[in-house]
């Protein structure tokens, strides 16, 4: 049984992956209105992944100042 989740979750993972990747690469076969499948334009491939990462990166160095702000520990130097 945890075999085939595994597998399902590789095969999502794959096809995900390919369809990214066909996404992307219309523009360079020209074929970026002619395929129903894709649904918005092949520039939003490349806008969608950096907003996701900005946003990933405001919200853990958020968190990360928040938790040195907030640290009830006496400081390392006051210690000694």
């Amino acid at each position: 049984m945890y075999i085939a989740a595994q597998m399902n979750r590789f095969l999502f993972i794959t096809a995900a992956f390919a369809y990214y990747t066909a996404w992307l690469l219309l523009p360079i076969f020209d074929l970026d209105c002619v395929i129903p499948l894709f649904p918005l334009p092949s520039v939003y491939a490349v806008y969608i992944p950096i907003v996701l990462l900005l946003a990933g990166f405001t919200l853990v160095g958020t968190f990360l100042g928040c938790l040195l702000l907030f640290d009830k520990n006496e400081p390392i130097s006051k210690r000694c």
